[in-house]
């Protein structure tokens, strides 16, 4: 997931950074932590549980099993291509 911070809350999230000696991405992890704590238990309930309603290849929502071979296929992808690029920068060396 990636988005893009407002400018208007920037200078905010790089001071709550700097004062607790973080980087900007674990302030902006923390700071949205903690705006999930704040809400009501029911609406991260149902945030939760339209998340585990993600259409599959076939559009239908997947299953427990099919999201674990998922996981499996695309932590397999992502091995490979790592092994790939870890060749090619040795080769350029």
């Amino acid at each position: 997931m990636s988005f893009d911070i407002p400018r208007s809350i920037e200078p905010q999230i790089e001071q709550y950074a700097k004062a607790e000696k973080i980087g900007t991405t674990e302030a902006v992890v923390r700071l949205i932590k903690a705006g999930l704590l704040s809400l009501p238990a029911s609406s991260v309930a149902n945030a939760a549980a339209e998340a585990n309603h993600i259409p599959g290849l076939t559009g239908t929502p997947m299953s427990d099993e099919e999201a674990g071979v998922m996981d499996e296929v695309v932590e397999s992808a992502m091995q490979s291509r790592n092994r790939q690029l870890n060749l090619e920068n040795w080769r350029e060396a």
